[in-house]
């Protein structure tokens, strides 16, 4: 998603770059069983359809920079927070398997 993001500026109606994004986003939800996960890359949906429509980047725009490359930055923003969010889930996984693994190694009480 983020080279997607990189790669297609936006502002326009773009149903192909759009459509991709949605694919990957609803690829990535099903793999993962994380409601902070499903909430980030729904946002990134959002924010995608806004990009790649016609018109509805404009309402983000800034005095100094340009509605669609506010949204870029916001997408890059939240696929950042998704990444971070797999890998706090990814620590915490190893840390209960390394949990149940010293608990089954430790000799029994007499």
């Amino acid at each position: 998603m983020r080279d997607l993001i990189i790669r297609h500026r936006g502002g326009s109606l773009d149903e192909r770059v759009l459509g991709k994004l949605w694919d990957l986003s609803r690829k990535a939800a099903a793999s993962v069983d994380d409601g902070n996960c499903r909430s980030l890359l729904s946002t990134i949906e959002s924010y995608g359809a806004q990009l790649f429509s016609e018109s509805g980047h404009l309402k983000f725009a800034r005095a100094e920079m340009s509605g669609a490359h506010f949204l870029r930055l916001q997408i890059l923003r939240e696929l950042d927070a998704f990444h971070m969010r797999l890998l706090q889930l990814q620590l915490e996984a190893t840390q209960d398997a390394a949990a149940t693994l010293a608990a089954n190694l430790r000799p029994a009480r007499r």
